[in-house]
């Protein structure tokens, strides 16, 4: 009878760790709504998010399931919110569907963000970050412009003053 129960459970073992593959070839790998992961993911593949993620996410292409909820940093080529993400994203694309929430900073080349979608935070063009970082680096603060330099204002003459009062 174990024998049986062996052979079972590594044809069961097996096929768990079968690799699925998405439409463009690379791995898919898939967080059940019954999962919850404390820690970060890093993977060359595509992932897809219907459990619970409390950490950073680095992959090719992310979506967020309706009942997925991350809480950290994600970053990927591609990025579709369907659940909740609280923390920045780092993209080329974002799309945040009408049952997605974001709250976080979103880094990106093209957002699409449909009526119904919930966004709070600040939404940065890539080309825009480039910029911003040069403008550090030179030391000109946040591009406002410096005040002008006023001289102070001169002592007055008290004995000029007096001289005019008694003429």
């Amino acid at each position: 009878m174990l024998p049986k129960l062996g052979k079972a459970f590594g044809a069961v073992s097996s096929a768990a760790h079968s690799v699925s593959r998405s439409s463009q070839g690379l791995p898919l790998s898939v967080i059940g709504p019954d999962v919850r992961i404390v820690g970060n993911i890093i993977t060359q593949g595509e992932m897809q998010i219907d459990g619970q993620v409390e950490g950073d996410i680095s992959c090719h292409r992310l979506l967020v399931g309706e009942g997925g909820r991350i809480t950290g940093e994600v970053s990927a080529e591609t990025v579709q919110v369907h659940g909740e993400l609280n923390g920045k994203i780092n993209a080329s694309t974002v799309l945040i569907t009408k049952s997605g929430r974001v709250t976080g900073d979103v880094t990106q080349d093209s957002l699409e963000i449909e009526a119904g979608a919930s966004m709070e935070g600040r939404l940065i063009r890539r080309g825009s970050v480039k910029a911003l970082e040069q403008q550090a680096a030179a030391g000109k603060g946040n591009g406002s412009a410096e005040p002008a330099q006023i001289a102070p204002p001169k002592a007055p003459d008290l004995q000029q003053d007096a001289a005019a009062g008694n003429a």
